[in-house]
């Protein structure tokens, strides 16, 4: 019997979309994507495209009835990425009273777990590859740089400002697929105060109830309806990113649970760990922007 997955030989195949209940924890992104669940170190799922626009439609009576062949469903992956962090704390450290935490191991813990959220979100936002991974290299799932590769506006390298037009450039080659609404802007803090500096008479509105999620939540409208705007401190200035979230998903192959470490001294040693990947569905109904610069403010 082998030892690892890349030895070992007769894994199941995954083609999964069963929804899995895991609690999000207080990273923006990772908590606004649904959950779903992986069977096997490389997830699959099937895309099924939907058309851009409806025909015309009408048929005279006594019309002859004609058919055309389905379009076949696309079959996508990305591999699994294992996550942990570990904490140790001495048996006198945890049993002697403490002002304000009862329990140090349980509030050293729960520190980890806000981290390992935090990591979640990073790799969501800023991995750009996939990597299979081997015995000696860990595998990598690929984030949302990875897969936006339809609607891409870029300037050849040569960096300019964040302007209306480029969300509505954006949010323009987004609409064109009818699988979902492109209606959240992720961007760097930097670049939010070039938003927030904008002064074309366009309605910005605070999301009360969205503000709860996320440090500051804002919202515009533009022609193509109101968008939110997430700020993510993991975000290079040079990027923004205008995403649908109900087309994305955490897969997880192992739920995130802790596991206390054999007892070797007079400490505890617990450890978190779990392996997720990113699943993304109708990457062309998202979009980047690139080449951005940080223009003086005013």
């Amino acid at each position: 019997m082998a030892s690892n997955t890349y030895d070992a030989v007769g894994n199941m195949e995954d083609l999964s979309d069963v929804i899995t209940n895991i609690k999000p924890s207080t990273s923006t992104t990772y908590s606004m994507f649904g959950k779903t669940k992986a069977t096997a170190t490389y997830h699959e799922w099937l895309e099924d495209e939907d058309p851009n626009t409806g025909n015309d439609n009408k048929k005279v009576e006594g019309f002859t009835y004609s058919t055309a062949a389905g379009t076949a469903r696309v079959r996508l992956g990305n591999y699994t990425q294992i996550m942990s962090e570990g904490v140790e704390v001495t048996e006198t450290q945890n049993t002697v009273d403490k002002k304000g935490v009862k329990d140090e191991m349980a509030h050293q813990l729960a520190k980890k777990l806000k981290q390992i959220a935090k990591d979640c979100n990073r790799a969501i936002l800023t991995q750009s590859s996939r990597i299979a991974g081997d015995k000696t290299t860990a595998r990598q799932m690929g984030g949302i740089p990875y897969w936006i590769t339809t609607n891409v506006l870029a300037n050849e390298g040569d960096a300019r400002d964040f302007t209306t037009k480029l969300l509505g450039d954006a949010q323009e080659a987004a609409y064109a697929y009818s699988n979902g609404e492109a209606d959240t802007v992720l961007l760097s803090p930097a670049q939010k105060r070039r938003v927030n500096a904008w002064t074309n008479g366009a309605t910005k509105y605070m999301d009360e109830g969205a503000t709860k999620l996320a440090s500051k939540i804002s919202v515009y409208e533009s022609e193509f309806g109101i968008v939110k705007f997430v700020v993510e401190r993991d975000l290079a200035d040079s990027v923004v990113y205008l995403i649908d979230p109900s087309l994305w998903k955490s897969a997880y192959l192992r739920p995130f649970a802790k596991h206390p470490l054999p007892k070797i001294a007079d400490k505890l040693q617990e450890v978190v760990v779990g392996e997720w990947t990113l699943e993304a569905k109708a990457e062309y109904a998202n979009a980047a922007i690139k080449d951005l610069k940080l223009a003086t403010l005013s």
